[in-house]
Protein backbone atom coordinates (compact mmCIF):
# COMPACT_ATOMS: atom_id res chain seq x y z
CA UNK A 1 0.00 0.00 0.00
CA UNK A 2 1.35 3.64 -0.74
CA UNK A 3 1.69 5.67 1.49
CA UNK A 4 -1.12 8.60 -0.04
CA UNK A 5 -3.43 5.77 -0.68
CA UNK A 6 -3.48 4.99 2.95
CA UNK A 7 -4.08 8.71 3.91
CA UNK A 8 -7.15 8.68 1.41
CA UNK A 9 -8.80 5.83 2.94
CA UNK A 10 -8.14 6.99 7.09
CA UNK A 11 -10.60 7.69 8.97
CA UNK A 12 -9.54 7.45 12.60
CA UNK A 13 -9.01 11.09 13.98
CA UNK A 14 -7.33 9.26 17.35
CA UNK A 15 -5.44 7.39 14.71
CA UNK A 16 -4.51 10.21 12.21
CA UNK A 17 -3.15 12.32 14.99
CA UNK A 18 -1.18 10.03 16.37
CA UNK A 19 0.27 9.69 13.03
CA UNK A 20 0.73 13.15 12.24
CA UNK A 21 2.45 14.02 15.96
CA UNK A 22 5.39 12.58 13.95
CA UNK A 23 6.00 15.45 11.77
CA UNK A 24 2.89 17.93 11.47
CA UNK A 25 3.03 20.97 13.50
CA UNK A 26 -0.22 22.04 15.42
CA UNK A 27 -1.91 18.97 14.18
CA UNK A 28 -4.25 19.29 17.30
CA UNK A 29 -5.78 22.06 16.23
CA UNK A 30 -6.45 20.69 13.01
CA UNK A 31 -9.86 18.59 11.49
CA UNK A 32 -10.00 15.04 10.02
CA UNK A 33 -9.49 16.88 6.04
CA UNK A 34 -6.32 18.97 7.21
CA UNK A 35 -4.49 16.20 8.89
CA UNK A 36 -4.67 14.33 5.54
CA UNK A 37 -3.64 17.19 3.47
CA UNK A 38 -0.96 18.01 5.86
CA UNK A 39 0.27 14.11 6.44
CA UNK A 40 0.26 14.04 2.47
CA UNK A 41 2.60 17.31 1.94
CA UNK A 42 4.92 15.75 4.32
CA UNK A 43 5.22 12.77 3.11
CA UNK A 44 9.00 13.17 2.19
CA UNK A 45 9.60 13.07 6.11
CA UNK A 46 8.30 10.24 6.77
CA UNK A 47 9.71 8.13 3.74
CA UNK A 48 13.01 9.69 4.36
CA UNK A 49 15.81 7.17 5.27
CA UNK A 50 17.71 10.03 7.90
CA UNK A 51 14.48 10.85 9.77
CA UNK A 52 13.36 6.98 9.56
CA UNK A 53 16.87 5.89 10.94
CA UNK A 54 16.93 8.55 14.17
CA UNK A 55 13.26 7.16 14.85
CA UNK A 56 14.78 3.83 15.04
CA UNK A 57 17.64 4.81 17.07
CA UNK A 58 15.29 6.69 19.53
CA UNK A 59 12.81 3.28 19.75
CA UNK A 60 16.42 1.38 20.89
CA UNK A 61 16.58 4.23 23.75
CA UNK A 62 13.19 4.19 24.90
CA UNK A 63 13.27 4.23 28.68
CA UNK A 64 10.83 1.25 28.98
CA UNK A 65 12.31 -2.06 27.86
CA UNK A 66 9.57 -3.82 27.09
CA UNK A 67 9.30 -0.99 24.28
CA UNK A 68 13.14 -1.88 22.95
CA UNK A 69 12.10 -5.19 23.04
CA UNK A 70 8.80 -5.53 20.93
CA UNK A 71 9.39 -2.95 18.70
CA UNK A 72 11.75 -4.60 16.53
CA UNK A 73 10.58 -7.71 16.87
CA UNK A 74 7.11 -5.99 15.46
CA UNK A 75 8.72 -4.31 13.04
CA UNK A 76 11.93 -5.77 11.79
CA UNK A 77 11.13 -9.78 12.31
CA UNK A 78 7.42 -9.91 11.42
CA UNK A 79 6.08 -6.94 9.25
CA UNK A 80 8.87 -6.53 7.35
CA UNK A 81 8.54 -9.91 6.19
CA UNK A 82 5.01 -10.04 5.45
CA UNK A 83 3.09 -9.52 1.64
CA UNK A 84 2.18 -6.24 1.78
CA UNK A 85 3.93 -5.22 4.97
CA UNK A 86 0.41 -6.09 6.49
CA UNK A 87 -0.98 -8.17 9.06
CA UNK A 88 -3.70 -8.08 11.82
CA UNK A 89 -3.69 -7.28 15.06
CA UNK A 90 -4.75 -10.33 16.96
CA UNK A 91 -2.24 -12.44 13.98
CA UNK A 92 0.74 -9.77 14.79
CA UNK A 93 0.32 -10.38 18.00
CA UNK A 94 0.01 -14.05 17.84
CA UNK A 95 3.81 -13.89 16.15
CA UNK A 96 5.30 -12.32 18.88
CA UNK A 97 4.03 -14.40 21.50
CA UNK A 98 4.82 -17.44 19.72
CA UNK A 99 8.47 -16.00 18.82
CA UNK A 100 9.19 -15.06 22.70
CA UNK A 101 7.77 -18.39 23.70
CA UNK A 102 9.72 -20.06 21.40
CA UNK A 103 13.08 -18.12 22.51
CA UNK A 104 12.40 -19.38 25.73
CA UNK A 105 12.38 -22.71 24.65
CA UNK A 106 15.47 -22.91 22.54
CA UNK A 107 17.31 -21.24 25.66
CA UNK A 108 16.38 -24.13 27.98
CA UNK A 109 17.19 -26.42 25.15
CA UNK A 110 21.12 -25.09 24.47
CA UNK A 111 23.54 -27.21 25.25
CA UNK A 112 26.78 -24.56 26.54
CA UNK A 113 29.27 -27.89 25.73
CA UNK A 114 28.56 -27.75 21.75
CA UNK A 115 28.34 -23.41 21.86
CA UNK A 116 31.06 -21.55 19.21
CA UNK A 117 33.60 -19.34 21.00
CA UNK A 118 31.70 -16.65 19.68
CA UNK A 119 28.56 -17.67 21.20
CA UNK A 120 30.35 -17.92 24.37
CA UNK A 121 32.13 -14.94 24.38
CA UNK A 122 28.85 -12.32 24.51
CA UNK A 123 26.95 -14.64 26.62
CA UNK A 124 29.67 -13.34 29.19
CA UNK A 125 29.27 -10.04 27.79
CA UNK A 126 25.69 -10.23 28.77
CA UNK A 127 26.09 -12.18 31.73
CA UNK A 128 28.10 -9.12 32.87
CA UNK A 129 25.79 -6.28 31.73
CA UNK A 130 23.05 -7.99 33.66
CA UNK A 131 25.04 -8.52 36.69
CA UNK A 132 24.42 -5.44 38.79
CA UNK A 133 20.97 -4.39 37.98
CA UNK A 134 18.02 -4.86 36.22
CA UNK A 135 18.41 -3.26 33.16
CA UNK A 136 21.20 -2.55 30.51
CA UNK A 137 22.83 1.05 30.46
CA UNK A 138 23.03 3.36 26.77
CA UNK A 139 26.63 2.79 26.64
CA UNK A 140 26.35 -1.12 27.47
CA UNK A 141 24.24 -1.47 24.86
CA UNK A 142 25.76 -0.05 22.08
CA UNK A 143 29.40 -2.13 22.86
CA UNK A 144 26.92 -4.91 23.28
CA UNK A 145 25.22 -3.92 19.89
CA UNK A 146 28.78 -3.56 18.08
CA UNK A 147 30.19 -6.97 19.25
CA UNK A 148 27.20 -8.70 17.72
CA UNK A 149 28.04 -7.55 14.70
CA UNK A 150 31.29 -8.29 14.71
CA UNK A 151 30.94 -11.58 15.87
CA UNK A 152 28.13 -12.57 13.62
CA UNK A 153 25.55 -13.40 16.34
CA UNK A 154 21.83 -12.42 15.05
CA UNK A 155 18.94 -10.83 16.67
CA UNK A 156 17.61 -14.05 17.55
CA UNK A 157 20.75 -15.66 19.15
CA UNK A 158 21.12 -12.76 21.30
CA UNK A 159 17.02 -13.35 22.91
CA UNK A 160 18.47 -16.89 23.28
CA UNK A 161 21.33 -15.94 25.23
CA UNK A 162 19.47 -13.44 27.46
CA UNK A 163 16.95 -16.00 27.60
CA UNK A 164 19.11 -18.60 29.00
CA UNK A 165 19.90 -15.70 31.70
CA UNK A 166 16.46 -15.15 32.33
CA UNK A 167 16.31 -11.87 30.79
CA UNK A 168 13.84 -12.46 27.79
CA UNK A 169 11.11 -11.41 27.74
CA UNK A 170 11.20 -9.78 30.61
CA UNK A 171 13.39 -10.99 34.15
CA UNK A 172 11.63 -14.37 34.75
CA UNK A 173 11.13 -15.27 31.34
CA UNK A 174 7.72 -14.22 30.92
CA UNK A 175 6.08 -13.35 28.12
CA UNK A 176 4.59 -9.67 27.32
CA UNK A 177 1.13 -9.22 27.74
CA UNK A 178 -1.21 -7.74 24.30
CA UNK A 179 -1.59 -4.40 26.50
CA UNK A 180 2.50 -4.07 26.27
CA UNK A 181 2.41 -5.00 22.36
CA UNK A 182 -0.14 -2.76 22.43
CA UNK A 183 1.64 -0.08 23.65
CA UNK A 184 4.59 -0.86 21.29
CA UNK A 185 2.61 -0.39 18.27
CA UNK A 186 1.40 2.93 19.71
CA UNK A 187 4.88 4.07 20.32
CA UNK A 188 6.08 3.29 16.89
CA UNK A 189 2.95 4.81 15.24
CA UNK A 190 4.39 8.04 17.13
CA UNK A 191 7.64 7.83 15.43
CA UNK A 192 5.73 7.63 11.77
CA UNK A 193 7.09 4.27 11.27
CA UNK A 194 3.52 2.04 11.33
CA UNK A 195 0.14 2.35 10.42
CA UNK A 196 -2.89 0.54 11.14
CA UNK A 197 -5.62 0.10 9.09
CA UNK A 198 -8.94 -1.62 8.64
CA UNK A 199 -9.32 -4.56 6.17
CA UNK A 200 -12.39 -5.76 4.21
CA UNK A 201 -13.32 -7.80 6.97
CA UNK A 202 -13.58 -5.46 9.72
CA UNK A 203 -10.09 -6.04 11.51
CA UNK A 204 -8.20 -3.88 12.47
CA UNK A 205 -4.49 -4.40 10.62
CA UNK A 206 -0.80 -3.12 11.14
CA UNK A 207 0.74 -2.14 8.17
CA UNK A 208 3.83 -0.22 6.89
CA UNK A 209 3.25 1.90 3.88
CA UNK A 210 5.41 0.39 0.58
CA UNK A 211 8.06 3.89 0.57
CA UNK A 212 8.38 3.73 4.54
CA UNK A 213 8.81 -0.04 4.52
CA UNK A 214 11.89 0.13 1.75
CA UNK A 215 13.43 2.48 3.63
CA UNK A 216 13.18 0.23 7.20
CA UNK A 217 14.87 -2.57 5.45
CA UNK A 218 17.96 -0.28 4.29
CA UNK A 219 18.23 0.40 7.93
CA UNK A 220 17.89 -3.01 8.71
CA UNK A 221 20.17 -4.23 5.26
CA UNK A 222 17.15 -6.59 4.56
CA UNK A 223 17.57 -7.45 0.78
CA UNK A 224 14.56 -9.33 1.12
CA UNK A 225 11.57 -11.66 2.06
CA UNK A 226 12.72 -14.91 4.48
CA UNK A 227 9.83 -17.00 2.56
CA UNK A 228 11.62 -15.70 -0.75
CA UNK A 229 15.35 -16.57 0.17
CA UNK A 230 14.35 -19.65 1.19
CA UNK A 231 13.43 -20.54 -2.12
CA UNK A 232 16.31 -18.53 -3.99
CA UNK A 233 18.39 -20.79 -1.92
CA UNK A 234 17.08 -24.04 -2.53
CA UNK A 235 17.83 -22.98 -6.53
CA UNK A 236 21.39 -22.64 -5.58
CA UNK A 237 21.51 -26.02 -3.53
CA UNK A 238 20.41 -27.65 -6.62
CA UNK A 239 22.61 -26.12 -8.99
CA UNK A 240 25.98 -25.92 -7.35
CA UNK A 241 28.32 -28.30 -5.40
CA UNK A 242 28.68 -28.35 -1.55
CA UNK A 243 32.01 -26.67 -2.15
CA UNK A 244 30.38 -23.45 -3.52
CA UNK A 245 28.76 -23.41 0.11
CA UNK A 246 31.35 -23.79 2.28
CA UNK A 247 33.33 -21.15 -0.04
CA UNK A 248 30.64 -18.39 0.26
CA UNK A 249 30.33 -18.60 4.32
CA UNK A 250 34.46 -18.49 4.27
CA UNK A 251 34.45 -15.28 2.29
CA UNK A 252 31.72 -13.60 4.43
CA UNK A 253 33.86 -13.80 7.54
CA UNK A 254 37.00 -13.12 5.42
CA UNK A 255 34.93 -10.13 3.90
CA UNK A 256 32.97 -8.47 6.46
CA UNK A 257 36.40 -8.27 9.27
CA UNK A 258 34.25 -10.31 11.38
CA UNK A 259 35.03 -13.12 13.33
CA UNK A 260 35.32 -16.58 11.49
CA UNK A 261 32.00 -18.14 11.13
CA UNK A 262 31.98 -21.56 12.89
CA UNK A 263 31.44 -24.24 9.81
CA UNK A 264 31.17 -27.89 11.46
CA UNK A 265 33.82 -30.37 10.67
CA UNK A 266 32.29 -32.03 6.93
CA UNK A 267 29.13 -29.81 7.19
CA UNK A 268 25.94 -31.02 5.37
CA UNK A 269 23.80 -29.43 3.24
CA UNK A 270 21.65 -28.57 5.21
CA UNK A 271 23.97 -26.81 8.13
CA UNK A 272 25.47 -24.82 5.36
CA UNK A 273 22.21 -23.69 4.21
CA UNK A 274 21.27 -23.01 8.04
CA UNK A 275 24.61 -20.75 7.86
CA UNK A 276 23.59 -19.16 4.77
CA UNK A 277 20.81 -18.39 5.59
CA UNK A 278 21.01 -16.16 9.07
CA UNK A 279 24.74 -15.34 8.10
CA UNK A 280 25.27 -14.55 4.57
CA UNK A 281 23.30 -11.36 2.42
CA UNK A 282 21.29 -12.97 -0.83
CA UNK A 283 23.64 -10.53 -3.17
CA UNK A 284 26.34 -12.22 -1.54
CA UNK A 285 24.96 -15.91 -2.14
CA UNK A 286 24.63 -14.72 -5.85
CA UNK A 287 27.63 -12.73 -6.80
CA UNK A 288 30.08 -13.59 -3.88
CA UNK A 289 32.59 -10.39 -2.70
CA UNK A 290 34.41 -9.63 -5.87
CA UNK A 291 33.83 -9.78 -9.98
CA UNK A 292 35.14 -13.13 -10.18
CA UNK A 293 33.31 -14.91 -7.39
CA UNK A 294 29.83 -15.92 -6.95
CA UNK A 295 27.57 -17.55 -9.71
CA UNK A 296 28.82 -17.25 -13.15
CA UNK A 297 26.99 -14.87 -15.99
CA UNK A 298 25.43 -17.40 -17.80
CA UNK A 299 24.04 -19.35 -14.62
CA UNK A 300 22.31 -16.41 -13.81
CA UNK A 301 21.15 -15.56 -17.64
CA UNK A 302 19.73 -19.04 -17.54
CA UNK A 303 18.36 -18.69 -14.11
CA UNK A 304 16.54 -15.75 -15.31
CA UNK A 305 14.92 -17.26 -18.36
CA UNK A 306 13.64 -20.44 -16.40
CA UNK A 307 11.93 -18.09 -14.48
CA UNK A 308 10.78 -16.15 -17.38
CA UNK A 309 12.18 -12.58 -16.09
CA UNK A 310 15.00 -10.68 -18.51
CA UNK A 311 18.09 -12.30 -18.81
CA UNK A 312 20.41 -9.95 -20.38
CA UNK A 313 22.19 -7.57 -18.99
CA UNK A 314 25.61 -7.40 -16.76
CA UNK A 315 26.16 -9.49 -13.70
CA UNK A 316 24.88 -6.85 -11.11
CA UNK A 317 21.82 -6.15 -12.93
CA UNK A 318 20.41 -10.17 -13.36
CA UNK A 319 21.39 -10.28 -9.28
CA UNK A 320 19.02 -7.83 -8.89
CA UNK A 321 16.20 -8.88 -10.99
CA UNK A 322 16.61 -12.48 -8.70
CA UNK A 323 16.28 -10.97 -5.64
CA UNK A 324 13.40 -8.56 -7.03
CA UNK A 325 11.79 -11.66 -8.33
CA UNK A 326 11.84 -13.89 -5.01
CA UNK A 327 11.09 -11.17 -2.78
CA UNK A 328 7.47 -10.62 -4.41
CA UNK A 329 7.35 -14.79 -4.24
CA UNK A 330 4.17 -14.83 -2.10
CA UNK A 331 3.91 -17.05 0.71
CA UNK A 332 1.43 -19.92 0.13
CA UNK A 333 0.80 -21.76 3.73
CA UNK A 334 -0.94 -25.14 2.95
CA UNK A 335 -3.32 -26.47 5.52
CA UNK A 336 -4.78 -30.20 6.06
CA UNK A 337 -8.64 -28.78 6.31
CA UNK A 338 -9.60 -25.69 4.11
CA UNK A 339 -13.86 -25.24 4.26
CA UNK A 340 -13.50 -23.60 0.99
CA UNK A 341 -12.19 -26.59 -0.86
CA UNK A 342 -15.71 -28.18 -0.79
CA UNK A 343 -17.01 -25.30 -2.48
CA UNK A 344 -15.87 -26.36 -5.31
CA UNK A 345 -17.87 -29.07 -5.83
CA UNK A 346 -20.94 -26.77 -6.25
CA UNK A 347 -18.52 -23.92 -7.74
CA UNK A 348 -21.23 -23.75 -10.61
CA UNK A 349 -24.18 -23.99 -8.66
CA UNK A 350 -23.06 -20.93 -6.74
CA UNK A 351 -22.19 -18.65 -9.75
CA UNK A 352 -25.79 -19.26 -11.32
CA UNK A 353 -27.38 -18.98 -7.62
CA UNK A 354 -29.14 -22.73 -8.07
CA UNK A 355 -29.91 -21.84 -4.38
CA UNK A 356 -32.72 -24.81 -4.52
CA UNK A 357 -30.02 -27.34 -5.30
CA UNK A 358 -27.14 -25.00 -2.61
CA UNK A 359 -30.03 -25.40 0.37
CA UNK A 360 -30.69 -29.40 -0.72
CA UNK A 361 -27.08 -29.99 -0.43
CA UNK A 362 -26.60 -28.20 3.37
CA UNK A 363 -24.43 -25.40 0.90
CA UNK A 364 -26.65 -22.72 1.94
CA UNK A 365 -28.39 -21.77 5.11
CA UNK A 366 -29.04 -18.04 4.01
CA UNK A 367 -28.83 -17.17 0.52
CA UNK A 368 -26.64 -14.20 0.73
CA UNK A 369 -24.19 -16.56 2.05
CA UNK A 370 -24.43 -17.45 -2.15
CA UNK A 371 -21.87 -14.43 -3.27
CA UNK A 372 -20.05 -14.95 -0.14
CA UNK A 373 -18.75 -18.63 -0.93
CA UNK A 374 -18.66 -18.12 -4.54
CA UNK A 375 -15.47 -15.67 -3.99
CA UNK A 376 -14.37 -17.81 -1.22
CA UNK A 377 -14.30 -21.09 -4.14
CA UNK A 378 -12.95 -18.52 -6.25
CA UNK A 379 -9.78 -17.08 -3.56
CA UNK A 380 -9.43 -20.87 -2.72
CA UNK A 381 -8.78 -21.54 -6.64
CA UNK A 382 -6.42 -19.28 -7.15
CA UNK A 383 -4.68 -19.51 -3.80
CA UNK A 384 -4.85 -23.20 -3.36
CA UNK A 385 -4.21 -24.23 -6.70
CA UNK A 386 -3.05 -22.52 -9.19
CA UNK A 387 -0.51 -21.02 -6.36
CA UNK A 388 -1.35 -17.28 -6.31
CA UNK A 389 -1.97 -15.41 -3.39
CA UNK A 390 -4.67 -13.02 -3.66
CA UNK A 391 -3.09 -9.91 -2.39
CA UNK A 392 -5.01 -8.26 1.27
CA UNK A 393 -7.75 -5.98 0.28
CA UNK A 394 -8.28 -2.85 2.40
CA UNK A 395 -11.57 -1.03 3.35
CA UNK A 396 -15.12 -1.42 1.25
CA UNK A 397 -14.82 -0.30 -2.40
CA UNK A 398 -12.95 -2.47 -4.09
CA UNK A 399 -13.20 -5.52 -6.31
CA UNK A 400 -13.69 -9.26 -4.84
CA UNK A 401 -9.84 -9.69 -5.78
CA UNK A 402 -6.52 -8.97 -6.80
CA UNK A 403 -3.50 -10.32 -7.72
CA UNK A 404 0.40 -9.45 -8.38
CA UNK A 405 1.03 -9.42 -11.94
CA UNK A 406 4.82 -8.86 -11.95
CA UNK A 407 4.92 -4.73 -10.84
CA UNK A 408 1.07 -4.69 -12.15
CA UNK A 409 -2.27 -5.75 -10.91
CA UNK A 410 -4.65 -8.65 -12.11
CA UNK A 411 -8.46 -7.96 -10.37
CA UNK A 412 -11.47 -9.89 -10.66
CA UNK A 413 -15.06 -9.64 -9.61
CA UNK A 414 -17.86 -12.36 -9.24
CA UNK A 415 -20.84 -12.22 -10.95
CA UNK A 416 -23.44 -14.59 -8.93
CA UNK A 417 -26.51 -14.13 -11.48
CA UNK A 418 -29.36 -16.07 -12.14
CA UNK A 419 -28.95 -15.38 -16.19
CA UNK A 420 -25.89 -13.80 -18.37
CA UNK A 421 -24.30 -11.48 -17.01
CA UNK A 422 -24.35 -7.85 -19.33
CA UNK A 423 -20.98 -6.08 -18.61
CA UNK A 424 -22.02 -2.78 -19.66
CA UNK A 425 -24.21 -2.72 -16.28
CA UNK A 426 -21.19 -3.26 -14.32
CA UNK A 427 -18.24 -1.68 -16.02
CA UNK A 428 -18.78 1.90 -14.46
CA UNK A 429 -18.11 -0.20 -11.36
CA UNK A 430 -15.37 -1.90 -12.32
CA UNK A 431 -13.61 1.56 -14.47
CA UNK A 432 -13.63 3.04 -10.98
CA UNK A 433 -11.71 -0.38 -9.44
CA UNK A 434 -9.53 -0.13 -12.54
CA UNK A 435 -8.65 3.75 -12.16
CA UNK A 436 -8.19 3.78 -8.38
CA UNK A 437 -5.53 1.48 -8.31
CA UNK A 438 -2.52 2.48 -7.41
CA UNK A 439 -0.64 0.34 -9.92
CA UNK A 440 -1.88 -0.49 -13.37
CA UNK A 441 -4.30 -3.35 -13.98
CA UNK A 442 -3.63 -5.17 -16.70
CA UNK A 443 -6.46 -7.59 -16.85
CA UNK A 444 -9.67 -7.26 -15.13
CA UNK A 445 -11.54 -10.76 -15.05
CA UNK A 446 -15.08 -11.28 -14.76
CA UNK A 447 -16.06 -14.39 -13.37
CA UNK A 448 -20.01 -15.36 -13.96
CA UNK A 449 -22.42 -18.23 -14.65
CA UNK A 450 -22.54 -16.70 -18.36
CA UNK A 451 -22.23 -13.80 -20.66
CA UNK A 452 -24.64 -11.60 -22.85
CA UNK A 453 -23.44 -11.65 -26.46
CA UNK A 454 -23.62 -7.66 -26.14
CA UNK A 455 -20.64 -8.27 -23.71
CA UNK A 456 -18.04 -8.98 -25.66
CA UNK A 457 -18.14 -5.70 -27.65
CA UNK A 458 -18.50 -3.59 -24.79
CA UNK A 459 -14.74 -5.14 -23.69
CA UNK A 460 -13.63 -4.00 -27.12
CA UNK A 461 -14.85 -0.92 -26.53
CA UNK A 462 -13.32 -0.48 -23.18
CA UNK A 463 -9.90 -1.74 -24.47
CA UNK A 464 -9.91 0.74 -27.47
CA UNK A 465 -10.04 4.20 -24.98
CA UNK A 466 -8.24 2.01 -21.49
CA UNK A 467 -4.82 0.05 -21.27
CA UNK A 468 -6.56 -2.63 -19.05
CA UNK A 469 -8.21 -5.54 -21.20
CA UNK A 470 -11.52 -7.45 -19.75
CA UNK A 471 -11.29 -11.04 -19.54
CA UNK A 472 -15.22 -12.64 -19.51
CA UNK A 473 -14.50 -15.77 -18.41
CA UNK A 474 -17.66 -18.12 -16.99
CA UNK A 475 -17.15 -19.96 -13.65
CA UNK A 476 -17.33 -23.09 -15.38
CA UNK A 477 -14.25 -22.52 -17.71
CA UNK A 478 -12.59 -21.14 -15.07
CA UNK A 479 -13.23 -24.62 -12.54
CA UNK A 480 -12.03 -26.54 -15.66
CA UNK A 481 -8.58 -24.43 -15.72
CA UNK A 482 -8.07 -25.07 -11.91
CA UNK A 483 -8.58 -28.81 -12.55
CA UNK A 484 -6.13 -29.44 -15.79
CA UNK A 485 -3.55 -27.78 -13.87
CA UNK A 486 -3.94 -28.98 -10.53
CA UNK A 487 -3.80 -32.66 -12.70
CA UNK A 488 -0.85 -31.88 -14.86
CA UNK A 489 1.37 -29.32 -13.03
CA UNK A 490 0.15 -29.42 -8.72
CA UNK A 491 2.46 -27.83 -6.98
CA UNK A 492 3.57 -25.22 -9.73
CA UNK A 493 2.76 -21.80 -9.83
CA UNK A 494 0.51 -20.98 -12.50
CA UNK A 495 1.56 -18.00 -14.97
CA UNK A 496 -1.44 -15.07 -14.70
CA UNK A 497 -0.25 -13.91 -18.44
CA UNK A 498 -2.81 -16.50 -19.56
CA UNK A 499 -5.24 -14.56 -18.47
CA UNK A 500 -3.78 -11.32 -20.61
CA UNK A 501 -6.81 -11.94 -22.84
CA UNK A 502 -9.21 -9.13 -23.87
CA UNK A 503 -13.25 -10.41 -24.39
CA UNK A 504 -15.19 -14.39 -23.97
CA UNK A 505 -12.02 -16.32 -22.66
CA UNK A 506 -10.17 -19.71 -25.12
CA UNK A 507 -8.78 -21.87 -23.25
CA UNK A 508 -6.86 -22.36 -26.61
CA UNK A 509 -4.54 -20.12 -25.68
CA UNK A 510 -3.33 -21.65 -22.99
CA UNK A 511 0.01 -24.14 -23.28
CA UNK A 512 -1.62 -26.68 -20.66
Amino acid sequence: MKFVNYIEQLNNSVLAKRVASAYVADYRKLNMDEIKECLKKTKEQYCSLKNISERIEEIKLDSDRNIRIIAPILLRDYLLDQDDFISTYKTTESFILGYEKNIVDEANNIDSNKLSSEFNLFSFMIETAWQHNDNISVDEKNLLEALRKYLSITNKEQHIIEAKFSRFPKKGNILHTLDEIDKARKALQLKGLLMSVKNSDGEMCDVIPEEIAAQIRKYYNIEMRSYGYEKMLEYVVRKTRKQYLIDIVSKTSQNKNRSKLEIPNNPTVNELKDIIFTKVQPSNLLGGYSLRDGLDVEMLQNWCSEIGIMSSGNKASLIERLIHYYDSVRKVEVKTEDTREQLLNYYEMLAARELKQLRANGVLQKDLQCEHYFEDATNYIFEKILLNKPLTLVGTDHPDGKLSFKDKYIMWDNKSKEKPVNLKDHIQQFDKYIKSSDKEVVVFMVIAPSFTSQSIQECVNYALNNDTQILLITASEFKNVADIWKKKHEGEIFNLGYFKQNGRFDINLLNL
